[in-house]
């Protein structure tokens, strides 16, 4: 790397280091929190998760990470501050 420069993996926890905060609540399955819990508990000090909040954090982004190289050209989705429907999605007809 050259010297003043710093690796995109630096900028990344510093962004993220730095970042606003909100409060989010989600329902998931207790059988898969359970297995994150367990996975974050084994790995976590090897992974670098310094808390439960910032392994949940780097699992959302790498899920929009995928999503965004999938689904959307590798383009980044745009920002979306408003609230999302609740409740479940009624099916297509």
């Amino acid at each position: 790397m050259l010297p003043g420069r710093r690796n995109e993996a630096a900028a990344k926890k510093e962004e993220l280091k730095d970042a606003e905060t909100a409060a989010m609540t989600v329902n998931i399955p207790t059988a898969i929190r359970n297995r994150a819990k367990a996975a974050y508990k084994a790995a976590s000090y090897v992974a670098g998760d310094n808390m439960w909040a910032h392994f949940v954090v780097k699992a959302i982004e790498a899920e929009t990470l995928r999503r965004k190289a999938e689904h959307n050209q590798g383009e980044m989705y745009p920002a979306w501050g408003e609230k999302l429907p609740g409740g479940r999605r009624l099916k297509d007809s």
